[in-house]
């Protein structure tokens, strides 16, 4: 809890303490400090739903204070109601509190700008409009020798309540997201004289690329440049050219539709009875043919490949404050869930880029057959991989060429790859891991940045034996090629 809030409460139940005392000056100094402390609240810190009990036990403590001669019996009722109050505001607020993202490391300020874009050569296949083409937006974080003056709130302007009830969480328990400062500032000026290695981020189904602050931070704190999709109606929310579109349901409902579970469940059981490898890849590519996900899948890497055409022309457009910024010989793709799905496609087909990191995501669609010549990084959630079945391990085994790394974080799921785990102490609520936000980003972070350096910037790295060490017990490394 901030300190003001933590304060505010505490004064208003010495208040309500003090209501039994016969010394009527003290319970007056602690009802002005009470009044003081949320004066400076709502003016420094603001308001948030967590708070709004501690507020009418407040109130309820001025009448008591404006109406001395009240009912013993009622006047103790209320101050144990009163502090009740307070005692559950001060719980929501630690178990809901307002985000504090671990600063970036690295030597540089994080700017961020949006750019919208259009693909003329694309229909948009979700909507019913005639002629509507493929639009995304992508924001492009970069580095920035400047110091930053204004930060970005997190998730504003509605977006976190929209997520939560993309989740079917109540809307207004992200309501106090906006109270989040984060460490980029749009529209900072780009450090000069330098090209920077290039990582595409693709989000995971209905979230966004804005909700991997903590990952996309200390990599631009580090030198690279973090180019982030939102692909349109599949991100929860997308803010585009001052339209906000939200994701499809009905698409999201189409992508399951057609699916016989019978023979997915039947077809799973003979997989995992059977021995021969020849056999094994037989059975897994008629579960991932049958599921009808190739076209969602293929979008986003169609996506993908047009974002990289985009980077190349502001990298060669001399009015782009982004003008020989991009080291286009040195790109990787990085995504979460069905954007860690993306990525790998992607990767496979793309010759521009030079490495691909799947952050948890099931490897359906195309990939099977296609051939991947570029390293691979796969992280996984803690699971029981026996019993919870994944495509990953038997795809990349047969289609990777180059090194092939699989990290799986100990005490973690599949959403604390994003920055919900800073959302709430209660894991449930996101379907979170039990490891330590801060820890799964330094985690994460470390990971990630490893991988880049090696293959985007040639540095040398035993990458495999660097996390192999006690220093991160959390990390189970198995170098696979």
């Amino acid at each position: 809890m901030r300190i003001l809030e933590i304060t505010f409460l505490l004064s208003v139940i010495a208040f309500f303490i003090s209501v039994f005392l016969k010394n009527s000056s003290i319970k007056k100094w602690i009802l002005y400090s009470a009044t003081l402390f949320l004066v400076l609240h709502l003016l420094i810190e603001e308001s948030r739903w967590q708070m709004y009990l501690g507020y009418v036990s407040f109130v309820i403590g001025v009448l008591f204070y404006v109406r001395p001669r009240i009912n013993r019996w009622i006047r103790g009722i209320g101050s144990g109601f009163g502090m009740l109050l307070s005692i559950v505001a001060f719980v929501l607020g630690v178990v809901m509190p307002v985000i504090e993202f671990p600063k970036p490391t690295g030597d540089y300020t994080v700017g961020v700008d949006t750019l919208y874009f259009e693909d003329q050569s694309r229909p948009e296949l979700i909507t019913e409009v005639n002629d509507d083409k493929r639009k995304l937006t992508v924001h492009i974080w970069y580095p920035s020798s400047k110091k930053i003056t204004k930060p970005e709130r997190y998730l504003d302007d509605g977006y976190a309540e929209v997520f939560a009830q993309s989740k079917g969480m109540p809307t207004f328990m992200a309501s106090h997201f906006n109270l989040t400062k984060t460490h980029t500032q749009r529209l900072l000026p780009i450090i000069k004289n330098k090209r920077l290695p290039v990582v595409v981020l693709s989000h995971g189904l209905t979230w966004s690329a804005k909700m991997y602050t903590t990952l996309v931070e200390e990599m631009v704190s580090k030198g690279y440049m973090v180019v982030g999709i939102d692909h349109m109606y599949e991100s929860f929310l997308t803010e585009y050219e001052g339209e906000r579109i939200r994701w499809s349901e009905e698409n999201i409902r189409k992508m399951n539709e057609g699916i016989d579970f019978k023979f997915v469940n039947e077809t799973n059981e003979l997989f995992k009875q059977e021995k021969d490898t020849t056999r094994k890849y037989e059975l897994l590519s008629k579960v991932i043919h049958h599921l009808p996900y190739f076209e969602s899948l293929d979008r986003w890497s169609n996506d993908i490949s047009f974002v990289l055409d985009q980077i190349e022309r502001l990298n060669n457009n001399p009015d782009s404050v982004f003008f020989q910024k991009f080291d286009v010989d040195n790109i990787g793709l990085m995504g979460h869930s069905w954007g860690g799905a993306a990525v790998v496609q992607n990767a496979a087909v793309d010759s521009r880029v030079k490495g691909v990191i799947n952050l948890d995501g099931a490897q359906w669609g195309r990939a099977i057959d296609t051939t991947l010549k570029v390293p691979l990084l796969v992280m996984h959630a803690d699971r029981n991989y026996k019993e919870f079945f994944t495509p990953n391990f038997y795809i990349y085994d047969r289609i990777t060429r180059e090194d092939y790394y699989l990290a799986t974080i100990a005490s973690s799921a599949h959403t604390n790859f994003g920055d919900l785990s800073y959302w709430t102490k209660i894991n449930a609520l996101t379907e979170t891991g039990t490891i330590a936000p801060k820890r799964m980003s330094n985690v994460t972070n470390q990971l990630v940045l490893a991988f880049f350096d090696k293959h985007l910037q040639n540095k040398s790295i035993a990458f495999a034996k660097e996390f192999s060490s006690e220093q991160y017990p959390e990390i189970e490394m198995i170098k696979k090629k």
